[in-house]
């Protein structure tokens, strides 16, 4: 991913949390007919004394699998992203750009076919989206119905090699072009505008403690 420094993000911790809270991603490999793609959510897992890893499970009959062990992988995690009109900046000479958040994971791939194993990845998955829920659902993977419904799944970890984060947010400009964006962003309900003129404010406000 192309990354001017003013959007470079390094910042681990932020780099998981947003994935965390950004986890429906899209699975790249490519094959020999060409570039294959699988949206998926997924969960991070820190192993300690690890490479860290991402889980994930796709349906069996998705034939992307049968080519992913041991392969190199690319995950594009997206958040917020919001169109920018020249005429928030309020000066001349100014043209339309494209604010977003997004973080890309390059990693190797291991299919699990451990019966054991592929119920821990679900239990993690299922009580991950579960947690923040009134009633949270209780998986028994021991019943008939869902014992049966784990045999169409394939369960699968992306050991880490690489983690880029890009900001887009008009760091490279001035503040006071900044808070012009972030006033002229509240007043569009387009995209995600509202998040990314939060994230721009926050943005301001860390420099000016400086």
């Amino acid at each position: 991913m192309y990354i001017p420094k003013a959007f470079e993000i390094n910042d681990k911790i932020k780099l998981y949390d947003f994935i965390k809270r950004n986890s429906f991603g899209i699975l790249f490999s490519q094959e020999e007919f060409g570039p294959f793609a699988t949206h998926l959510p997924f969960l991070i897992d820190e192993k300690k004394g690890e490479a860290d890893v991402l889980i994930g499970h796709m349906a069996k009959p998705n034939p992307h699998w049968k080519s992913l062990n041991n392969k190199e992988v690319l995950v594009i995690f997206s958040g917020p992203h919001a169109y920018i009109s020249p005429t928030w900046y309020n000066e001349d000479n100014t043209v339309p750009t494209w604010n977003y958040v997004a973080v890309h994971i390059y990693g190797t791939v291991r299919i699990i076919n451990e019966k054991e194993k592929l119920v821990e990845l679900m239990e993690k998955t299922v009580n991950f989206y579960e947690a923040s829920l009134p009633n949270p659902w209780n998986a028994q993977f021991d019943d008939k119905f869902i014992d049966g419904l784990m045999k169409g799944i394939v369960g699968f970890e992306i050991s880490i090699n690489k983690i880029e984060g890009k900001w887009k947010l008009n760091q490279n400009h001035s503040i006071e072009r900044q808070q012009n964006l972030v006033k002229g962003l509240r007043t569009s309900n387009q995209y995600n505008s509202g998040e990314i003129a939060s994230i721009i404010q926050e943005n301001i406000k860390a420099i000016l403690k400086k």
